[in-house]
C-alpha cells in the first residue's frame, strides 16, 4: 500500500513530465536584465503620464471639472524630439553662443559710447547708465540679426542710440538727446533711413538756377535768407541758404548748401529746441555748434 507521500510524489512526476529542461544560469540572468530594463522604461512612461494628468487637472476650472468638449485627439506615445536635440548644426551653434566668453566692456564700447551690442548679441551699458526707453528692431532686421533704438541716461546726460547686430553686420549711431530734433522718434526715423542708404524727403531744395530754395512736399517756407553768416557751414564756392519752414504745424530752421551742379544738402533743426523760434536764436546756437567743431549733425 502506498502512503500519501508516495501518491503525492507520483502526481508531481506526472504533472511535470512535459516541462522543458531547466534553463542555464546565463539564460536566467539575461532574462532578468531584460525584465528590469522593461520595468524601468514602463515606470518612466507612467511617471510622465501621471505628471501630465496632474498638470491638466490643475489647469481645469472649478477644481478640475472641464466645461468644454473632451479632446478626442489620440495621445502621442512617442513625441517628436525637439530640433535642438536632433539637429547637430543647431546644437553646435547654440553651444558656441553659450560657451563664447563674455567680452570686456572696453572691447565692446569705444570712448564716448555708453551702450552697445557685444559679440553675443547682448546689450551692454557703462556703469551708472540705464535705459529709459527702447524701440525693438527699428531696422526690421531678420534673425539672427537684430537692432534696437535706445534712450539712455546717467541722470545728468541723455543720449539717443541706434544699435545694430548680426553675424556680418554691427554698429552704433548716437547723438545727445535733442541735438537737432525735439522728438526721439524723428531722430530715429532719420537714422534708420541713413542706415538703409535712403534719406527722407528734404524740406527744401535749391531751384535749378540761382540760390533760391523751393519747398518739398507738404512744406511751407515762411522766409529764407541767402548765404547766412555761419562760419564752417559752407565751403568757398558753394551756394548756401537758410529757411524757416512749417511742416505738419511745426516750425524748423533748415540750412541748405550745394556745390555747383550738385544736389542740395540740408540740415533741419527743430525750432522747439530754441529759447525762442527766431533767426537770431538759431544763428547763435548754430555758430556755437560749428565753432566747437561738432556742427548740427
Amino acid at each position: 500500500m502506498s502512503t500519501i507521500e508516495d501518491q503525492i510524489a507520483v502526481a508531481f512526476e506526472a504533472g511535470y513530465a512535459d516541462e522543458p529542461a531547466p534553463r542555464s544560469p546565463a539564460d536566467y540572468l539575461l532574462g532578468g536584465r531584460r525584465r528590469l530594463r522593461n520595468r524601468r522604461l514602463g515606470t518612466g512612461g507612467a511617471a510622465v503620464l501621471v505628471a501630465a494628468a496632474a498638470l491638466a487637472f490643475a489647469l481645469l476650472p472649478d477644481g478640475g471639472t472641464s466645461g468644454t468638449t473632451p479632446d478626442r485627439t489620440p495621445v502621442v506615445e512617442a513625441p517628436t524630439p525637439s530640433p535642438a536635440a536632433t539637429d547637430p548644426a543647431t546644437a553646435e551653434a547654440t553651444a558656441t553662443t553659450e560657451e563664447r566668453p563674455r567680452e570686456k566692456l572696453s572691447d565692446v564700447l569705444v570712448p564716448g559710447q555708453h551702450v552697445g551690442y557685444d559679440g553675443r548679441g547682448e546689450i551692454r551699458l557703462r556703469p551708472g547708465w540705464r535705459v529709459v526707453r527702447e524701440v525693438p528692431n527699428p531696422l526690421r532686421a531678420v534673425a539672427p540679426a537684430t537692432s534696437v533704438g535706445l534712450v539712455v541716461t546717467d541722470g545728468k546726460q541723455t543720449y539717443w542710440y541706434l544699435l545694430e547686430h548680426g553675424p556680418d553686420t554691427g554698429g552704433a549711431t548716437w547723438d545727445p538727446a535733442s541735438k537737432a530734433y525735439a522728438r526721439f522718434e524723428e531722430w530715429l526715423d532719420v537714422m534708420v533711413d541713413l542706415a538703409r542708404g535712403t534719406e527722407q524727403a528734404a524740406y527744401v531744395a535749391f531751384a535749378p538756377q540761382g540760390a533760391v530754395l523751393e519747398p518739398g512736399v507738404g512744406v511751407r517756407i515762411v522766409r529764407q535768407w541767402p548765404a547766412p553768416d555761419l562760419p564752417g557751414f559752407a565751403a568757398p564756392g558753394e551756394d548756401s541758404a537758410l529757411a524757416k519752414v512749417v511742416v505738419d504745424g511745426r516750425t524748423f530752421f533748415v540750412l541748405a548748401r550745394r556745390t555747383p551742379g550738385g544736389p542740395t544738402d540740408t540740415i533741419p533743426y527743430d525750432a522747439a529746441l530754441l529759447a525762442e523760434p527766431t533767426l537770431e536764436a538759431f544763428l547763435a546756437h548754430a555758430r556755437e555748434a560749428y565753432a566747437s567743431g561738432e556742427g548740427l549733425r
